[in-house]
Formats: C-alpha cells, sequence, structure tokens
C-alpha cells in the first residue's frame, strides 16, 4: 500500500518534531521542560529543595520559614527548557 501523492515527508529529527506538533522552539522548550520537571519531581531532585518528609521546602527569598532553601525545585526544569529553547 502506497502513501497518496500529496502525503508530507518526513525527513530527520525536524521532521519528527514537526509530525509530533513540535515545531516551534517554545512548544519543545514546554515539552522538555514539563517532562525534566516530571522526572526530577519523581526523583526528588535537587535534594536540598525536599525536606524529610518529602515535602517541597519553600524558597527563601519568599518565606521566613527556618526550613526555606535557596536551592529551588524549578531550577532543574527551567534550565533544561531554556536550553531547549536555545539549541533546538
Amino acid at each position: 500500500m502506497q502513501a497518496p501523492p500529496d502525503a508530507p515527508v518526513i525527513l530527520g529529527a525536524r521532521g519528527v518534531m514537526v509530525n509530533m506538533g513540535l515545531a516551534t522552539p517554545l512548544s519543545r522548550a514546554f515539552v522538555i521542560g514539563t517532562t525534566v520537571g516530571l522526572v526530577a519531581y519523581g526523583l526528588g531532585v535537587p535534594r536540598a529543595s525536599f525536606n524529610e518528609e518529602g515535602e517541597m521546602r519553600p524558597l527563601s527569598l519568599v518565606s521566613h520559614s527556618e526550613d526555606a532553601t535557596r536551592t529551588h525545585f524549578l531550577v532543574v526544569p527551567i534550565t533544561a527548557a531554556v536550553a531547549a529553547y536555545l539549541f533546538t
């Protein structure tokens, strides 16, 4: 069975991403940032962002809690999203 003559031709990784709906750097950055954030949250990375019970610690810049930390959880997914935006 052959594809119709007007069917799009997918070539390379960029063609696959366009076919999957990831045609713009912003959409790729969102998907990568979300995926990395979910994996990082599941693994508890970075460790300084979580307390002994596994709960997320507040950011010390906005909270006066003695359990607050300067290493916020969102550093990991935002860094991945920015890298994806700049380099894809």
